[in-house]
């Protein structure tokens, strides 16, 4: 059985801010794959209210955004539409990729400092 390497790539040189619950805009870059050809490219931004995820994979985009009250995601190929995210749908890959719904409101939520750390501003 073939294994998935995850690693993460730092897009920017500085460090992440001290208190990962500033306001702010943060990026990652993720590979995975056998042989790391596959990548996601991953911005962050946060506010005291909502945060929102632009995730992009070769031709492929999705916008999801989280606060306290719902998650939305909005898929960009091959159309725009809307997609409400009930707790249950947080289990799915985004884009055949080893990163799930998730990870991502673990970010939202300071639950996930595996993948807080990768974040640069």
């Amino acid at each position: 059985m073939n294994k998935i390497f995850f690693t993460f790539l730092f897009l920017c040189g500085t460090a992440f801010a001290q208190d990962p619950l500033v306001p702010g805009f943060y990026k990652a870059g993720i590979r995975y794959g056998e042989t790391n050809r596959d990548s996601l490219y991953i911005q962050w931004s946060r506010t005291m209210e909502v945060d929102t995820f632009w995730v992009y994979k070769a031709n492929l985009s999705l916008q999801y955004i989280s606060n306290a009250d719902m998650r939305t995601v909005w898929y960009n190929q091959p159309f725009r539409y809307e997609r409400r995210m009930a707790t249950h749908h947080l289990r799915e890959y985004i884009f055949d990729s080893p990163l799930r719904f998730n990870d991502l409101e673990g970010l939202c939520r300071n639950q996930n400092p595996k993948l807080l750390e990768k974040f640069t501003n």
